[in-house]
């Protein structure tokens, strides 16, 4: 949270900053002192830039008027009765937090909930300032807050990005180790989801209690940089010591109980080296990064340290994997739908597409799949998805058509409560009926949080879109997901599906699982078809839409 708080526009990129005649001229207008009254012309401009934006993040401007008009009566409640300047703060910043996650929570804003939090947490905490004569000196000491979290007291991301420079270069100079520690508090979106986001900071500064307990004693740097994860610099000290160090870290959060006593709280813990791991910043907190998302792989609660010989190969591909992500993310064409027809082999007719996502990255073509867990890892994916299936159904839009648009969703996506509410949206927007989508689950993903999904299907199929279940037989849970969703469409392993001419067990397994699906009312769908001899096999089965490389690969044009 920063005082002169700079904001971009993702569409303009326009950037200004607020000031303290601008934020006193706002806060003006929420106490109703300018009406009728011409505001300056630059403050005015910049105020309605302003507004847009809160107005486009979080779609109710009274909401955030109203808030910053509660921020400014407690602050001159909390100024009449002489407390400190302090404490006045620190009441606003509390408030300001508390009210931006409960927004946040509740109205699942389609932008970045950090940005957006960042934007009207500093808005609202300058307006309380103004309100209450706070200028140099207090503004001074909110650039102080600014540097540090407010919730742990610790750093900030920024803060210790600057301190880890510094101690790169005094490491590097006078030949010493450095130690990086990353650690993630494991799945504390499921305790803000059960329990609220009050909750959730508790856990969050239970956490960062352990972390001063257990580091601060051999002169480290902390400090809370990101939602959910801690780092930690030392300097000067043996690998093995950090490591037990960390390890005692770890099962002293593993004990504690700051929610109710049979539920605990678990860290996962990455660590880096200087020079074992690089000798510039940001390969550090990319190894240590990494390390962790190793750690959560293997099972989370545990440390993890890259085996430079083994793993430099891994690092050096995950770390390039997230740049190529973020920045196609951030293009106009670095994410391209692909389409693959599905045919009913009765009548030759294509009867849908799959929309796969492509990554373009300097003139080449990756497919999403290979990106797709770290795209979960790094909270990216839903952006990922969005991105692509924005641009597909434009793309259908211009085919005087009625195909089905097949859209593999991950489980993380699934989570959301808004994203029925948002494919309707999409849908509408470009004029294409909500039973034409079909959304695909992997069996592999359902099998993780059942219950999630149920509800996913339900919301799904009420809005009048359709589920499929896909890779149907890669697993042990096949059956279960036909007793608990109602789908449409299940799509047949590949595998058994590529084998079926050669394989007397995989053809066996998919005339069963044919069987079984029609007598469910389930239109079955064969993956990877390839040849003429499995599709004949699989209409004599009565396996009728096939999808694969025998009608055609994925394309980034519609063929009809």
């Amino acid at each position: 949270m920063k005082i002169n708080l700079k904001v971009e526009s993702e569409v303009c990129r326009y950037k200004f900053m607020l000031s303290k005649n601008f934020l006193a001229e706002l806060l003006g207008i929420i106490q109703g002192k300018y009406e009728g009254t011409p505001l300056n012309p630059e403050l005015s401009s910049n105020l309605r830039v302003l507004l847009e934006k809160i107005h486009q993040s979080v779609r109710d401007i009274s909401c955030f008027l109203d808030a910053c008009q509660q921020a400014v009566d407690i602050g001159r409640l909390l100024y009449t009765q002489e407390i400190p300047n302090e404490q006045v703060l620190r009441e606003l910043i509390a408030l300001a937090d508390t009210f931006i996650n409960d927004y946040i929570r509740t109205h699942r804003s389609l932008g970045n909930g950090q940005d957006i939090k960042d934007l009207l947490v500093g808005a609202m905490l300058e307006l309380g300032c103004v309100s209450l004569g706070y200028h140099d000196e207090a503004l001074k000491m909110l650039k102080i807050f600014s540097e540090t979290d407010p919730l742990t007291g610790l750093l900030s991301r920024e803060h210790f990005q600057r301190e880890l420079d510094t101690a790169l270069e005094y490491a590097k100079h006078h030949k010493e180790n450095l130690i990086l520690i990353w650690a993630d508090v494991d799945d504390l979106k499921v305790i803000n989801d059960l329990y609220g986001y009050a909750v959730g900071d508790a856990v969050l500064r239970v956490v960062a209690e352990v972390l001063k307990e257990v580091f601060a004693p051999v002169g480290s740097i902390l400090a809370r940089t990101g939602s959910n994860s801690f780092g930690v610099i030392v300097l000067g000290r043996d690998t093995p010591e950090i490591l037990s160090m960390a390890e005692s870290f770890r099962q002293i959060v593993e004990q504690q109980r700051p929610i109710e006593e049979e539920f605990g709280v678990t860290v996962s813990i990455g660590i880096s080296c200087y020079p074992l791991h690089g000798t510039a910043a940001n390969d550090l907190l990319a190894a240590a990064e990494m390390a962790t998302l190793k750690a959560k792989r293997l099972g989370k609660n545990r440390t993890v340290i890259l085996d430079v010989n083994a793993g430099t190969t891994d690092l050096t591909l995950l770390h390039e994997k997230s740049l190529i992500l973020r920045e196609a993310i951030q293009k106009p064409e670095g994410v391209i739908p692909y389409f693959q027809p599905i045919v009913d082999i009765e009548t030759g007719n294509i009867i849908g597409y799959e929309v796969l996502a492509r990554i373009q990255y300097q003139g080449r073509i990756f497919p999403a799949a290979a990106f797709a867990e770290l795209a979960e890892d790094i909270n990216i994916i839903h952006s990922l998805t969005e991105r692509c299936l924005e641009k597909a159904l434009w793309k259908v839009t211009q085919t005087d058509t009625e195909y089905l648009i097949f859209v593999n969703f991950a489980l993380q996506e699934v989570e959301r409560e808004d994203l029925v509410p948002k494919l309707l949206s999409l849908l509408k927007s470009h004029k294409i009926r909500p039973d034409r989508l079909v959304a695909e689950l992997t069996e592999r993903q359902a099998i993780r949080d059942v219950s999630r999904v149920h509800i996913f299907a339900t919301h799904l199929q009420n809005a009048g879109m359709r589920l499929a279940l896909d890779d149907f037989g890669s697993g042990f849970s096949s059956f279960l997901y036909l007793r608990q969703f109602d789908c449409y469409f299940v799509k047949i392993e590949g595998s058994l599906i590529r084998d079926i001419t050669r394989s007397a067990r995989c053809k066996l397994i998919v005339e069963h699982i044919a069987a079984l699906l029609r007598s469910l009312a389930i239109e079955p769908i064969a993956e990877w078809v390839e040849t003429g001899e499995a599709c004949n096999i699989l209409k004599r089965f009565g396996v009728n839409l096939c999808q694969g490389y025998y009608f055609g690969k994925p394309s980034p044009e519609i063929i009809c």
